[in-house]
């Protein structure tokens, strides 16, 4: 599993890039439906990864490698539409990694291999762009994922510059934290990073085989997992998502699993 997403009844959306498709399963785990081949039609994919759910429920999936591009589906996995292709212009792509929607239904996309963000409405049309590659503040490293909280502040993890930066819907830097590290509040190649309904932050600190919880403002809240094989710990752990009640999300990568947990990191469930 590569990504996860939630819509508003609760079911998690889960790419998988090796197997080229889309499942969808409820929240206790149970199977709800698939879609996807590997191509490049509509409703095929290479490299599916990034995924999110507005609030009208449509689906949007992010595929980097030989299609670059940004398609969009109903609840069922219908195709709806498509844009992007490869390149550095406005609304062309390398290497999407992630996508989230705002309160409004804009999309905000990290635009990795472009070292930006860009934003689109909610079908395809180019809005807006902000980053350059670099380690300066509004500069990225290989930008990995998005995630919009409900105040329409942008989250967005700098994978390899090891931190988090968080923007307002136009761009405008409002905050940084973290480094390269072990300790608390420090990352090594933070994947994914999700919010709850209080605000509260979640990161996926893929190197360190952990998930970090922080405050709005990002001061360290608390932390679980170890790498392993057992519950509550991980390999490789790629993304979290919160649900409506606040349970969290993660997709345990290297273990080819999901599990879930309370915000506060007890282990809940595991499939997969």
């Amino acid at each position: 599993p590569s990504r996860i997403a939630l819509d508003a009844e609760g079911n998690l959306y889960v790419t998988e890039l090796g197997n080229s498709r889309v499942q969808k399963f409820s929240p206790s785990g149970t199977s709800l439906g698939m879609w996807g081949t590997t191509g490049s039609g509509d409703g095929q994919f290479t490299f599916p990864y990034g995924i999110t759910i507005d609030r009208a429920g449509f689906v949007y999936v992010t595929e980097g490698s030989t299609n670059h591009r940004i398609q969009k589906f109903d609840s069922a996995g219908v195709f709806v539409t498509k844009w992007g292709g490869p390149g550095s212009s406005d609304g062309q792509f390398q290497y999407p990694a992630a996508i989230a929607a705002d309160a409004d239904g804009s999309l905000v996309v990290s635009d990795s291999g472009n070292n930006r963000v860009q934003k689109f409405s909610s079908d395809g049309q180019y809005i807006t762009q902000w980053g350059t590659g670099g380690s300066g503040t509004g500069q990225f490293a290989y930008p990995y994922d998005v995630a919009v909280s409900s105040d329409d502040l942008v989250y967005v993890v700098d994978n390899e510059n090891n931190r988090i930066q968080v923007f307002n819907a136009s761009g405008a830097f409002v905050a940084a934290w973290g480094s390269f590290g072990t300790a608390n509040g420090q990352f090594n190649l933070p994947s994914d990073v999700a919010i709850d309904s209080i605000g509260n932050v979640y990161v996926a600190d893929a190197g360190n085989h952990r998930i970090q919880k922080f405050t709005a403002a990002g001061a360290y809240i608390t932390q679980w997992g170890t790498q392993g094989i057992l519950n509550g710990q991980f390999d490789s752990p790629s993304s979290v998502a919160v649900g409506t009640s606040n349970n969290v999300y993660v997709a345990d990568t290297g273990n080819n699993r999901i599990q879930k947990f309370t915000s506060t990191g007890s282990h809940l469930a595991t499939w997969g």
